[in-house]
């Protein structure tokens, strides 16, 4: 039967896997047999076909990695399993004490390994049901993470739908981990592109690609030029394959991408040759690593060893040491903080280190600069720890010019021009003037981040646009904006003008810690925003505390009650304040919960679901009775609380011999029972 006689459903079926098949010989295995232009006739045919006949529609068709959909923030994923974290090793007896560890575990038994390289990039899960593409998360906290399914939709290399191959058959659910990355041309091409248009440049491939992932439309991120590899499979099931080797020849199989580098060697010193190899070689491939993975290859002999709370004993991360140049430090300059307070960033002559043209390096803070003792002219030593954070690390005193100064640190700001004004005790230097224009726009980024108000839209070139072109003098103002005066600014079409000010008036309904928290406040981070918007239950409240009733609140000790007073009692912030509630935003309270101190000096770890509460009311609730709450478990927690499907943290809790309580005891202690 020809083409021309299929049915619109056999010809729509047809389309989808030849498209799939040509993204897979472009993308994955470089070498196409089409040119673009006949691609791009079976991608309009495939798509005026699903027009025609709405009942075709399926999510994992190729026209869908583009998705239309602006989603005002990602939900949170519970992954199928723990996404336990490797141990990292730096040199060769390291690694050959983990291979004695394996060797004693598995009582002398020959043991073959896997090594793998390792991608520099950002771990992500993804679910197939039925073959199809269904779910994809960030590893998150291991336990969960956010679902970032129509971003992921985007990267053409990541199969939508995989069917039967004559090696592998399809289980009804599997999981598949893999790692987002970019590769270095794609990551210098895009970066030059934003700085021929004046905008800031990534700093490293893996920023960008953790950074994608967090945009919120699949539209900016399908311009991205993201890419996946795949290592490793799980069906929840016994092991279909009995050795990860035949899993990745799975992965393979099914037409996921794998990494080509991947071996199978019989002993630690093939495994040590394979990591000094490619240390020597990493500049040679297209994308960044930062070392190799090393994993025992058969799954009962990982299945003998286990795992540790944190992480599995029988894969270890084999990283490489970080590497160094030197280049000449060309100036100084200053970046003012959203608390105004100052840091020194080293502007250096280009230099080539690990891939990536390093041009600024921070300094982190004045006394960073004496210890250093740092000049200008001199010749720095760089280095990329992880391959991935540039810092100075010495100075070349034998290239010092005769006439190079020390340091002076600035008495005014760079920025506004007033006297700086350095806190007793505190290492920083800031500005105090709250209207200086950087500590206005770093504010309001501050405001719009996802940890604080979720303004989706509201990035650091839009916020130094609105400041600068004088539409926005503080957060109050932004609940003003209209998408016709956005129109006006360069970069603003109708659709994300009106997508803007629609993200801005969502966000009147945020909690009240997240609003807390987005003031910016000195001191006063995430932890210390809930603690207060628990124990006072209101904005109004909070700003009429006096110092001594805000020390009486755990995590709030003299100094933070100190910022906590000048802030709402600085006029600059009570006029945004007026704005804000002018506008409706006063911060959403939750259920009132009755406050005590019964559990005051306690902490608690919450692991699993619970079925009485969410997660946010039963930390409100420990905060309410003087507790306090942590995500990671350790000597000092108090209390582990598990509720359905534990993670991690419940092993980590019997290791270190925490108390570990069901749900049913977490309610009757937080009642005083």
């Amino acid at each position: 039967m020809t083409k021309e006689r299929l049915s619109p459903t056999q010809e729509a079926d047809w389309l989808r896997a030849a498209i799939a098949r040509h993204d897979h010989l472009y993308y994955v295995q470089a070498r196409p047999e089409i040119s673009d232009s006949e691609y791009d006739d079976l991608f309009r045919r495939l798509r005026t076909l699903e027009a025609e006949h709405p009942e075709l529609a399926d999510p994992s068709s190729p026209t869908q990695r583009i998705g239309d959909a602006l989603t005002a923030g990602f939900a949170t994923v519970r992954h199928p399993f723990p996404l336990i974290s490797l141990d990292n090793s730096y040199d060769e007896a390291d690694i050959r004490a983990f291979h004695k560890r394996v060797a004693d575990g598995l009582e002398g038994r020959s043991v073959s390994y896997i090594c793998e390289l390792k991608f520099d990039g950002v771990a992500v899960i993804l679910k197939y049901v039925g073959g199809r593409f269904v779910q994809g998360a960030t590893r998150g906290d291991g336990e969960q993470g956010d679902d970032v399914t129509l971003n992921l939709r985007t990267i053409r290399t990541l199969p939508l739908r995989v069917v039967p191959a004559r090696t592998a058959a399809i289980d009804p659910i599997f999981y598949v981990r893999g790692e987002v990355y970019l590769n270095k041309h794609d990551f210098s091409r895009y970066n030059a592109e934003r700085d021929a248009v004046g905008e800031k440049p990534f700093a490293n491939p893996r920023n960008f690609a953790a950074g994608s992932l967090k945009i919120l439309d699949p539209r900016v991120v399908a311009q991205r030029p993201l890419s996946i590899v795949c290592y490793g499979y799980d069906n929840q099931q016994p092991a279909v394959d009995d050795t990860h080797w035949r899993s990745m020849q799975r992965l393979g199989s099914l037409g996921f991408p794998v990494s080509e580098h991947v071996c199978r060697v019989d002993s630690i010193d093939a495994v040590i040759s394979y990591w000094r190899d490619w240390q020597e070689r990493r500049d040679e491939l297209p994308f960044e690593i930062d070392g190799v993975v090393v994993k025992v290859d058969r799954y009962v002999d990982q299945r003998t060893l286990g795992s540790t709370a944190r992480a599995p004993r029988w894969a270890i991360a084999y990283k490489f040491a970080a590497r160094r140049a030197q280049t000449r430090l060309i100036e100084i300059s200053l970046q003012v903080g959203r608390t105004g307070v100052l840091t020194p960033v080293a502007e250096l002559d280009p230099v080539p280190l690990g891939g990536v043209t390093i041009r600024r390096a921070t300094l982190h803070n004045f006394e960073e600069i004496q210890r250093l003792d740092v000049r200008i002219g001199d010749v720095v030593t760089l280095e990329r720890g992880g391959d991935v954070i540039p810092k100075i690390t010495g100075v070349e005193l034998s290239e010092r010019k005769p006439q190079a100064q020390p340091y002076r640190i600035p008495e005014s700001c760079p920025s506004c021009g007033a006297r700086l004004v350095r806190d007793e005790g505190m290492v920083g230097v800031r500005c105090p003037n709250p209207s200086d224009p950087e500590i206005v726009k770093r504010r309001i980024e501050h405001f719009a981040s996802r940890g604080a108000m979720d303004i989706a839209g509201l990035g650091s070139e839009t916020v130094n646009v609105l400041v600068d072109r004088g539409l926005v003098a503080d957060l109050g103002d932004l609940y003003g904006l209209k998408p016709e005066s956005l129109l006006e600014l360069e970069g603003f079409a109708e659709k994300s003008a009106v997508a803007l000010v629609a993200g801005i008036d969502r966000s009147r309904d945020r909690s009240l810690p997240r609003l807390v928290f987005g003031l910016g406040i000195r001191f006063v981070g995430e932890e210390t925003a809930r603690m207060l918007a628990t124990r006072l239950g209101s904005l109004d409240r909070i700003a009429a505390a006096t110092e001594a009733e805000l020390t009486e609140i755990p995590e709030v000790g003299p100094r933070v009650a100190q910022a906590i007073r000048e802030y709402f009692d600085s006029a600059t912030s009570r006029a945004v304040l007026r704005k804000l509630h002018q506008a409706g935003v006063a911060g959403k309270s939750a259920d009132a919960v009755a406050v005590s101190d019964h559990l005051a000096g306690k902490s608690f770890v919450l692991t699993g679901g619970l079925s009485t509460m969410t997660r946010e009311a039963a930390e409100a609730a420990v905060i309410a009775a003087g507790g306090k709450t942590s995500s990671s478990v350790s000597k000092k927690t108090s209390y582990v609380v598990a509720g359905e499907s534990p993670g991690s943290k419940l092993a980590k809790a019997r290791e270190l011999g925490v108390t570990v309580l069901s749900e049913a005891e977490f309610v009757a202690l937080l009642s005083g029972e």
